[in-house]
């Protein structure tokens, strides 16, 4: 998986093409935080996995999912 850093305020987003571009570049990146968190959850123990941790990284996946879905509707 390649390494970038998106700087939201560098981004011209002064046309319609120009926006649906950033909204594609941030699901990206949120989808590269899914499966990261993702392969956080999945490293947690069997015996933690009823914790704080693993709940909180299952409720992490849930809205990154939720996101991801909702921006790929918006264009």
């Amino acid at each position: 998986m390649t390494k970038s850093i998106i700087c939201i305020g560098t981004i011209d987003i002064s046309t319609r093409p120009k926006r649906r571009r950033a909204v594609s570049l941030i699901v990206n990146a949120l989808s590269q935080i899914h499966y990261e968190e993702d392969a956080y959850q999945s490293r947690i123990p069997l015996n933690l996995q009823g914790g704080d941790a693993y709940n909180a990284a299952d409720d992490s996946i849930s809205y990154l999912v939720d996101a991801i879905c909702t921006l790929s509707e918006a264009y």
